[in-house]
């Protein structure tokens, strides 16, 4: 952790964290949203980026301006999740006479992403997770 980040965190156990009673389980299932989260976050933003038709290329770009952390210096499993997607009938693609390979959603994959819209207009389940905290009776 950088020196500047260990004052905050110390600052934040003290104060903030101090009115706050995280019991084992409550952890556990924090850390297992997290998990789920980081293994499907590639494909929701992948996802809401193909509102319109885009080049691999162009998502990759979108990604690393994101800060999409899984893939950098890893810019291949971008093209694994598109294949995949493909493969299961969420995505189709088509070549240009340029030689440039476009990816746009099934209707399928637009059934996907506005159930996913819905679900975020109702609230993050980790936000939610996070909301079950008790205060401290201290």
């Amino acid at each position: 952790m950088e020196e500047r980040l260990k004052g905050l965190k110390k600052a934040m156990n003290n104060r903030t964290f101090r009115q706050v009673k995280f019991t084992d389980a409550h952890r556990q299932k924090v850390n297992e949203q997290i998990e789920q989260l980081q293994d499907e976050d590639l494909w929701r933003v992948i996802l809401s980026f193909l509102t319109q038709e885009k080049t691999g290329l162009e998502l990759t770009q979108l990604l690393h301006i994101r800060g999409v952390k899984s893939i950098i210096n890893n810019e291949g499993v971008v093209y694994t999740t598109l294949h995949a997607q493909e493969q299961q009938g969420n995505l189709e693609s088509y070549w240009t006479v340029e030689e440039e390979k476009y990816y746009k959603l099934t209707k399928r994959g637009l059934k996907i992403l506005q159930e996913q819209q819905l679900q975020e207009s109702r609230g993050n389940p980790l936000k939610q997770l996070f909301n079950e905290v008790t205060p401290n009776e201290n």
